[in-house]
């Protein structure tokens, strides 16, 4: 008996001590409203340097639009990816940073074939799922001055687009078999 009320203590402490921990992970609204606020004084600061990069605008705009939906630790995501955008757009226009060409245009290249494979796989209905959002991705990285990632990113985009190719075309021809033609007469 002293053994089970002893466990049964030694959960209810562990509860209580995880619980709350558990609730410190998450991202709050106000945390969320906080980072989108402060992406909005970067973007500020960014439009008043001669910055313009419409990219970092569409991120704070889609972290604002998931509030609603409670998808707070997102929202935040979205806004420090556009202030990475900003710092880094201000970064190369004062010269405090050189881009490195040939990255550069490494991961643009990349992230046209991407685009273009991902046209392609569209084009026979094709297309898988995540394809669009792995280019985003890769230009968000681009627009960060993250070249390796972004040519990382549109790689694997570039690769599911022409697997999605693939699968469309090789089921192109597929028929039903008859016992699912009979099932749905």
């Amino acid at each position: 008996m002293k053994t089970r009320r002893f466990s049964t203590r030694l959960i209810a402490v562990a509860l209580m001590v995880l619980i709350p921990a558990t609730a410190s992970w998450a991202t709050t609204r106000d945390e969320a409203e906080a980072a989108i606020a402060e992406a909005k004084e970067l973007r500020e600061k960014a439009v008043a340097a001669g910055v313009e990069d419409s990219l970092a605008s569409d991120m704070i705009e889609q972290a604002e639009s998931l509030l609603p939906s409670r998808q707070y630790t997102r929202a935040q995501q979205y806004a420090y990816w556009a202030m990475r955008q900003d710092e880094f757009a201000m970064q190369l226009a004062s010269g405090e940073v050189q881009v490195e060409d040939d990255k550069a245009a490494a991961a643009e290249s990349m992230i046209a074939a991407a685009e273009a494979a991902r046209e392609k796989a569209d084009a026979v209905g094709g297309e898988w799922r995540d394809v669009a959002d792995m280019i985003k991705s890769a230009k968000t990285f681009l627009g960060a001055g993250e070249f390796d990632q972004a040519i990382q990113a549109a790689s694997a985009a570039k690769f599911q687009a022409e697997r999605g190719y693939e699968q469309a075309m090789g089921e192109k021809d597929a028929d039903m078999p008859i016992y699912m033609r009979e099932a749905a007469n």
